[in-house]
């Protein structure tokens, strides 16, 4: 992939050929067969494609003879001159339009992606791969936003369609767009056949797919990536690098604005080339990538056209693992295969192993000798290894780490959180790699960042503050700085992780090993437990039991409790729209993305901000100050009850006093209970909450791609209340319960915490058991 680069990349037939050189389609034929220098073809599927640079430097020693000459040539036209004008309809410096963003993903970004990679690709894709269904949606994505004439003749397609007799004209036309996109920009994928695989069960749930990728923002594009990795537990030779960790990558070795040459020797779906373009901002510079997985090439061709980089990657390579490369650069990332082989036997063999023939059955460090191949003198890279890499036992790998340790080629290894995949939960470390001509660093650079990361769903993923200050130490190291290499540890425990400098005499010992662990600490028992967090544990307990102990005294003296009842005979029976209010949140047309802000406003309450009957303390989006009396009818007060609208049910908030003021989002209902109504608010919303409740509002939601209750069909839910007296009692004695168990649930953790460092104290032998 090149990010300033004059020459074309596209991919052309010998049709097109033809028509652009202003020549009957057999003279093509002829050509090839007449000249041995005539370039060789790649296949698609049944198609024969070529490299348009090829061609047109194939056909510039081609004049054109003079009775052939077109009016306005010249004598001395080239075929070249042709094919160059022409162009394929394209101007020759054209280059794919960049979304306005890359960085931001909504909400309904993961909502819209949620419903996709669900039931919707089953009904869809039928007996298809996912896959094929994943190529669909990227293809939607991408055209939609960057290619707004073509999108629309798709939207013309769907809007003439009549049922299921269409479904293959617009799978064929969507096919049709997707293999002219990618071979206009050298992507020789057969997206077309991948396409034609799908059987959707019907027109509406094809043409709700091709709508509900389209209606994505342009981030939704990793997370389609990122579900299809998760969904079909992907090998580690398949799932993507999160986001998060290209990003670090990529930061630790580049520099914004920097002119700078790059190579993924193994790109998966393009993330570290993303991160690498993303963070040089545009520089004028250069990026490669490789593959050995075809079927991969038109996600990473698709991710960064996407990003309005054009790109020109390559998925074959004439040899495993040749000794001479195609490009040299100034910068490797990668994230390889983890502990695997595909390629025993020969391939090894006619490799260029510097530091020691790898181990059949594990490329971890043949893909670390070729991303050092790679480089220029005094380049650098950032490889992506499994923790046990660093200190597996056997003897090929060890000698091999001995000889990148002593041979200047490992300057720092940074131990990254794990679950970071959502594939796999395998830790690994990124290990920076420089081709030294001579010695640069005496020591070696150990980072263990493991405790950074935010938790996500069943993942960890790395925040901006995160990648800020892992490099706000290893960079100073990498750029050469001066200072006493005490000096990292200190930044390192400012950022909360560690990190310490090690000799390289001492990093070659008998093991050898490249994994921060072994050295951040005392001997072999790790580091000295801190006495701080020690006692803050313990305070932290103490001062949990002593609430413990106070709430169940008062439990005792109030004499709260229950007994067995009458029965709900004589109570008061209704249904929702005579107890209180029910109004919907503004409409999307009112309250579109655009009108919304992550800074400053009024806080907007989206279903997401449910959790467990009441409203997260921060929301995602807001309403700008400007803006906001426009939408003062969808304010909240202080005991108000929010519901889903739109989406999963869940069960409803109940609004507390710092919310009062916030808005309603488009997917969200709010309830407020009538004076005259004759039921607590605290008693509704418990009501609410109820199983009975929630299957009720389920079943009644319309069965669209998200389900969505109407105010109007919320208002029949029936309800049953006795009087004020008897709710109040009944909220209080619930809230008593919850009180409690919120109280044990804190105990139980601090605990947890206080076990945890005890534990590292015990064990190190700093405390004593009495």
């Amino acid at each position: 992939m090149q990010l300033a680069h004059d020459e074309q990349n596209g991919l052309v037939t010998r049709t097109q050929i033809a028509e652009r050189a202003g020549v009957e389609r057999p003279a093509v034929s002829n050509w090839a067969r007449r000249h041995k220098d005539f370039p060789t073809p790649v296949r698609s599927g049944d198609t024969e494609l070529f490299q348009e640079a090829e061609i047109a430097r194939w056909l510039t020693n081609r004049t054109v003879p003079q009775p052939h000459l077109l009016e306005g040539e010249q004598a001395g036209t080239t075929y070249a001159d042709r094919f160059l004008r022409t162009n394929g309809g394209r101007p020759r410096s054209a280059e794919p339009k960049a979304p306005r963003s890359t960085q931001r993903i909504g909400a309904e970004d993961q909502k819209a992606v949620d419903q996709l990679m669900g039931r919707l690709a089953d009904r869809v894709r039928g007996p298809a791969p996912m896959a094929d269904f994943v190529n669909l949606c990227l293809i939607v994505m991408y055209v939609r936003h960057a290619e707004p004439e073509r999108w629309r003749r798709i939207e013309d397609v769907m809007s003439a369609g009549q049922g299921a007799r269409d479904v293959q004209s617009l799978l064929r036309s969507l096919g049709d767009m997707a293999q002219d996109t990618l071979r206009r920009n050298g992507d020789r994928t057969d997206m077309r056949s991948s396409l034609l695989q799908l059987e959707p069960r019907s027109w509406a749930d094809l043409t709700t797919a091709v709508r509900t990728a389209a209606g994505t923002g342009v981030g939704a594009f990793q997370l389609v990536w990122e579900s299809f990795s998760a969904r079909e537990g992907l090998q580690s030779s398949e799932f993507c690098s999160p986001v998060g960790l290209a990003s670090l990558a990529a930061a630790l070795v580049l520099t914004p604005g920097q002119k700078t040459t790059v190579l993924d020797p193994y790109m998966r779906g393009g993330e570290m080339l993303a991160a690498a373009y993303r963070h040089v901002g545009g520089a004028r510079g250069t990026v490669y990538g490789e593959t050995l997985d075809g079927r991969l090439q038109a996600v990473a061709s698709l991710y960064l056209l996407h990003l309005g980089v054009r790109p020109k990657l390559t998925s074959t390579r004439s040899d495993r693992w040749p000794p001479n490369h195609e490009h040299r650069v100034d910068v490797v990332l990668t994230n390889p295969p983890f502990n695997m082989s595909d390629a025993p036997g020969s391939g090894r063999r006619t490799g260029n192993w510097p530091y020691g023939s790898p181990p059949q059955g594990n490329d971890n460090l043949a893909w670390v000798q070729y991303a050092l191949g790679a480089l220029v003198p005094d380049g650098r890279a950032v490889v992506v290894m499994p923790v046990k890499a660093g200190n597996s036992v056997n003897t090929a790998e060890r000698e091999i780490r001995r000889a990148l340790v002593l041979g200047w080629a490992v300057e720092c290894v940074v131990t990254v959180p794990s679950h970071l995949f959502s594939a796999t939960p395998v830790p690994v470390s990124l290990w920076v790699l420089r081709r030294a001509e001579h010695p640069a660093r005496e020591g070696i650079l150990f980072v263990d960042a493991q405790e950074l990361g935010t938790k996500v769903r069943r993942r960890r993923v790395l925040r901006h503050s995160d990648r800020d200050a892992i490099t706000a130490v290893v960079r100073p190291w990498l750029d050469g700085e001066q200072c006493p290499e005490d000096e990292y540890a200190v930044r390192a425990a400012e950022r909360g992780f560690s990190a310490v400098v090690v000799a390289r005499e001492v990093v070659a010992d008998e093991e050898c090993s490249l994994r921060p662990a072994d050295y951040l600490g005392d001997g072999n028992y790790g580091a000295a437990p801190d006495t701080a967090r020690l006692r803050e544990a313990g305070e932290a307990a103490a001062e949990h039991t002593d609430m413990l102990r106070l709430l169940e005294r008062r439990e005792r003296e109030t004499g709260n409790g229950h007994r067995t009842g009458s029965g709900p005979g004589g109570w008061n029976e209704t249904v929702l729209k005579d107890l209180c209010e029910i109004q919907s949140g503004p409409s999307y047309t009112r309250l579109p993305a655009a009108a919304r802000t992550a800074d400053a406003g009024i806080p907007l309450v989206f279903p997401q901000d449910l959790v467990e009957g009441r409203i997260a303390d921060e929301t995602r989006y807001r309403v700008p100050w400007q803006t906001v009396e426009r939408f003062k009818k969808f304010e909240l007060l202080p005991d108000d009850i929010v519901c889903v609208r739109t989406g999963a049910q869940q069960q409803p908030a109940l609004v507390s006093g710092p919310q009062a003021g916030w808005l309603l989002s488009s997917n969200v209902m709010r309830l407020r209970v009538r004076l005259d109504a004759g039921i607590d608010p605290l008693y509704l919303h418990a009501y609410l909450g109820l199983r009975y409740a929630r299957e009720w509002m389920s079943h009644r939601a319309a069965a669209t791609a998200a389900p969505s209750l109407s105010s109007a069909a919320l208002g029949h839910l029936p309800v049953r209340f006795p009087s004020l007296g008897q709710q109040r009692r009944s909220v209080d004695l619930l809230g008593a319960l919850g009180r409690r168990a919120d109280v044990y649930v804190s105990y139980a953790s601090a605990l947890g915490r206080l076990r945890a460092e005890l534990a590292e104290h015990l064990l190190h032998g700093s405390v004593e058991p009495l």
